[in-house]
């Protein structure tokens, strides 16, 4: 059973920020309660205040996670070692012979996101665009992602993820997104987009999925 304060940080979480009044609305506490919370987890270095002015009225304080609050959120850093390792085992030396290295790093991960689909094709297959959103984003909240998922009337879709599990590698190599998308596409059977990621500094990786789009085969 989470505790107050964990359902505190996930709310800092998924909204990308907020203030006592928006904290004890969200879950019906006196102000002074949400103060003492909000005040333990910054001593605890898991959120940092700073003042918002705004158009109007008094000056608040915005409450944040900070990347040690982040990481209080679930990562998978031994999922991705544990693929990478798996196909690096199994490279033969005419595949990789005469690539750059960026294009052994794309092959590597081409891999690894043929792998992952190849676990999931199952709960996909024969399944309709709208099944297979909800499908997708339920194996992000299983790999430990924040997601939700809705429709935009009957034509587009749209997954969101508040939580990157893979954080600190997408921060310093933009190909894990990169696969990350590619692979979303495969389970979803056409291309997604992504509008923002995490790494990027968003609060959150947004996926659109249009209907109809058809899904592009690539070798890079």
């Amino acid at each position: 059973m989470h505790s107050t304060k964990d359902n505190i940080l996930a709310y800092l979480k998924r909204s990308g920020g907020a203030g006592v009044d928006a904290v004890a609305s969200e879950f019906g506490l006196a102000r002074m309660t949400v103060r003492q919370h909000l005040s333990g987890l910054e001593r605890d270095r898991l959120v940092v205040s700073r003042e918002e002015r705004g158009r109007t009225g008094r000056p608040h304080l915005l409450f944040t996670l900070t990347d040690e609050g982040e990481e209080r959120f679930p990562k998978r850093y031994d999922r991705l070692a544990d693929l990478a390792l798996q196909e690096v085992a199994q490279l033969a030396a005419d595949e990789i012979a005469g690539l750059e290295p960026e294009e052994k790093k794309r092959l590597l991960l081409r891999k690894m996101a043929e792998r992952v689909y190849r676990e999931h094709e199952p709960r996909v297959r024969d399944k309709d665009l709208k099944e297979r959103v909800a499908i997708v984003a339920d194996i992000l909240r299983r790999e430990g992602g924040f997601a939700e998922w809705r429709a935009d009337g009957q034509k587009q879709y749209e997954i969101v993820d508040y939580n990157c599990v893979y954080r600190k590698v997408a921060d310093s190599h933009r190909d894990v997104c990169e696969w990350h998308l590619s692979l979303l596409g495969k389970l979803l059977g056409q291309d997604a987009r992504c509008d923002q990621f995490i790494s990027e500094g968003a609060d959150s990786c947004r996926f659109i999925v249009q209907a109809g789009a058809p899904r592009e085969d690539r070798r890079d």
